[in-house]
Order: C-alpha cells, then structure tokens, then sequence
C-alpha cells in the first residue's frame, strides 16, 4: 500500500507502527492491537502515558489506548476469558487511508486475517466483524466499528481504554461525573452516586452510567452524546473527552498498593497516568441483532488551563 507524505512507517517502543503528521500535531499507531501510543498536538506535551516497562509482544501493550473488544473485562464471559478480550494483543493491518490535505488525516484498521479466526474470541464471539478508525486533524477521533454477521445476538461490550499522563494522579480531576450512579469494582459497591468533584484519594476502579434516553428514531438509540474533561493544574491542560454510541464511562487508577502487583508498571509508575475510558459496559450492554452494527467513539481535544 502507498503512504502518502503524512505517513511513515517506523519502529517506536519496540513495536512496528505508523506515525500520522498534520499542522495540528502527530500520532503514533502499533499495528499490535492497532493500538494508539501517541498523540502530541503541535506546541504541546504528550498526551497519553506509555510504561517504560511495558511487556514485549504479544503481551497486550500498557499504556497508551488499548482496544478491549468484544468484551470489556470479562463481563457476560466465562471465568477462563481473556481480560478485556483478545484483540489487544493480535496483529491488525491497515484497510483504508485517507489523506486529502495537511489539516487531516485517517488510518482504518481491520484484524489480520489469521487474527480474526483467533479461536480465543472465535467461539464466545462468532461472526463479530471489528474495525478501527483513527483520524488525526485539531482533534484526536477514534471510531471503534462492530458488525455481526453470525446468526445468533450478541451482547458487546467494550472500551478504549485510554491511559491520559498526567502531572499526578492524586491532583488531577474529572468533570462530568456528577449525578452519575457508579459501579465500584474494588469496593463491591453497585449503587452508589458521585455527589461532589472527582478526586482519586485511593485505587479507583469505577463505571459511570447515564440514565437510558428515549429516542424518537430506532437508529438514533445508543448515539447520545456524552463529555468528559480531565483537568490538570500543575500542567495547566484540560482535556476534553467527547463519546458517541456510549452510556458509560470507566475511570481507573491502581494506586499504590494495587500497583505493586503489575509487572509492567513501576511501582511509582500510578503517579503519572490517570483512564478515562470511554465505554459500554456495566448497565451499558450493546445487544447486536444479526446483521446490526454499532459504533463507539471517542474523540479528544486539549486546551490550555488557567491558574
């Protein structure tokens, strides 16, 4: 396939990627788990946190946005599941590129042919088709596609599950939680409400959910939008987490104590990224009739912070 001049191929952390170049800035794309590792908007810091210690290939890749698909931890999946599906760590390949001027551009990615009969997905999820849109312009876009073309429904959920650094976990904040009821995966606690500002003062593994809206067309249903903002003082940046086809967010931080358990993060390493994932999983559970598709999609922007 011929790149134009905004792409090139490279090599960065260890993994066969494409780097995508605009005026607004540059992304780096692994072709493992077409997983985004970078994005650094023209004039301002790196966006998303990558471990230095992260695992080699084919370990699914600590940092950055992994895919979790067709399922997001192992939710409506037996015990033995993969935690947040297979996808992460198999090989894809780009399908599409569209470069029509140096203000945007996007990569479409699909899963390698011998990846997408992987038999560790293949028998909990047949005939689930997946592909991954990438779109660098002023904004970062991420398009996350899901086709069944088995016979049977599906119960999909998912996440891109995006590693935000940070200046310090424990000063940053979240706006556009409050109201929202949560599950709390480390605490058991399932019916719970954020009343007041997000602060992390310990581990946090929670799933946000807006309540169901009613839609006067069919296909509009699952497409309400949802924003999300990661604030940073000491960096001086907000960054702004806009989603479609998603009722949930997931916010994520190990903390001290459970970082000590993973192998490829430092035991410091907590300090320095904060997730925000934009999701369908707890209550969010997206049923794909035969034939039905349905996309989640996240797209990032980031501004200057007033003191």
């Amino acid at each position: 396939m011929q790149l134009p001049a905004q792409i090139t191929r490279l090599q960065h952390a260890g993994h066969d990627a494409f780097q995508l170049t605009t005026r607004h800035g540059s992304a780096i794309v692994a072709l493992h788990g077409a997983h985004l590792l970078s994005w650094r908007p023209t004039g301002q810091r790196e966006v998303f946190w990558l471990s230095p210690q992260a695992l080699p290939e084919p370990a699914a890749i600590r940092g950055g946005v992994p895919v979790c698909w067709p399922w997001f931890a192992k939710q409506g999946m037996p015990e033995g599941a993969m935690q947040h599906g297979p996808v992460r760590g198999l090989p894809w390949q780009i399908s599409a590129i569209h470069a029509a001027s140096d203000e945007e551009i996007s990569l479409s990615f699909q899963l390698c042919a011998q990846a997408a009969l992987d038999a560790r997905f293949a028998a909990l999820a047949p005939g689930l088709q997946v592909s991954l849109r990438i779109t660098l312009g002023q904004s970062l876009n991420q398009t996350l596609h899901t086709r069944n073309l088995g016979n049977q429904p599906f119960q999909l959920t998912q996440a891109l599950h995006s590693y935000f650094a940070v200046s310090h976990a424990a000063q940053v904040g979240i706006e556009g939680l409050v109201g929202l009821p949560y599950q709390d995966r480390l605490r058991d606690l399932a019916d719970d409400m954020q009343r007041t500002a997000f602060a992390l003062d310990q581990a946090c593994d929670r799933t946000y959910s807006h309540p169901p809206q009613n839609h006067p067309l069919p296909e509009a249903v699952g497409q309400s939008a949802h924003r999300y903002t990661l604030t940073d003082p000491a960096w001086q940046r907000r960054i702004v987490i806009d989603t479609l086809g998603s009722a949930s967010v997931v916010v994520w931080n190990p903390g001290h104590e459970t970082v000590r358990a993973m192998a490829d993060v430092h035991d410091d390493g907590w300090q320095d990224f904060f997730c925000i994932e934009a999701a369908n999983a707890g209550p969010d559970v997206v049923v794909l009739a035969p034939g039905a598709a349905h996309s989640l999609v996240q797209t990032l922007s980031v501004c200057a912070e007033s003191l």
